[in-house]
């Protein structure tokens, strides 16, 4: 069953509409659940919402595996640049933002951790008080943009959101700046992060797929000596899109979650 409702970014002066998934037969149970939190949400269920016009079927993979789970899908902000604001810890470089923009001295990023504030210490809270939930069992996963923000999350706030899937993500926006994250950070054996990319991300560009490849790897290389628990997969031929990424939806989700 899904529950809706709007949430404010008070500090953004924003607002979102927010979809929950609760098992059906939640209210019959007496039982608090994990819960995992969906950017680009609006991908997340229902193929007439996705961006592509595919989703990427949370619905019927928790339907089939009848996983106890709450999830919680965050539409992006797809006004302007916004999503890219929102989604980017950092601020972007001038040369990088032009490739995005095509606008001289126009700079995206940087509202990231407002937005991670946000979610950790406002819609997290709330939703745990809302639901029966297990307070420290909390996922997050995104893809592209949403895995760059999903990944910051869990490696700087690695006791908040104990696990992560990023999907074909454009780490390559701020490799130095996450190496520096991982490197003042200390994870534990509860800690879960699942890393993937395919060949193609940028279509036929092969300097920026040479740059998710590149920037991928160094990530994994930076994590593997601190997280017990880390998975990363690299799809040969693989586009960049959700029809792809539903395909990895029971692969990561067994993951982290395969084990409860």
């Amino acid at each position: 069953m899904f529950i809706s409702f709007s949430f404010p970014i008070k500090a953004l002066e924003r607002k979102r509409e927010i979809t929950v998934y609760l098992p059906d037969d939640y209210y019959q149970q007496n039982k608090d659940y994990p819960v995992l939190y969906i950017q680009d949400g609006q991908n997340a269920f229902f193929d007439a919402t996705s961006y592509s016009g595919i989703s990427w079927g949370f619905l019927e993979y928790v339907k089939k595996t009848k996983m106890d789970i709450i999830l919680v899908a965050i539409p992006c902000n797809e006004e302007g640049f916004k999503r890219m604001d929102e989604y980017g810890p950092w601020p972007i470089n001038e040369e990088l933002s032009f490739q995005e923009t095509g606008q001289k001295g126009f700079i995206i990023g940087g509202e990231g951790q407002v937005y991670i504030d946000w979610l950790k210490d406002e819609l997290k809270p709330y939703i745990d008080r809302r639901f029966r939930t297990q307070k420290n069992n909390t996922g997050i996963v995104g893809s592209s943009m949403g895995g760059v923000i999903s990944a910051y999350a869990a490696f700087q706030y690695p006791e908040v959101f104990v696990k992560c899937a990023a999907l074909s993500t454009a780490f390559w926006f701020y490799v130095d700046e996450f190496k520096d994250v991982i490197q003042h950070h200390e994870y534990q054996s509860q800690n879960r992060f699942y890393l993937d990319l395919g060949e193609f991300e940028s279509g036929d560009d092969e300097v920026i797929n040479q740059w998710y490849i590149e920037s991928n790897q160094m990530i994994y290389e930076q994590l593997l000596p601190k997280v017990q628990n880390l998975e990363m997969h690299y799809f040969a031929g693989a586009h960049h899109n959700e029809s792809e990424w539903r395909q990895r939806v029971p692969l990561f989700m067994a993951f982290l979650y395969g084990e409860e």
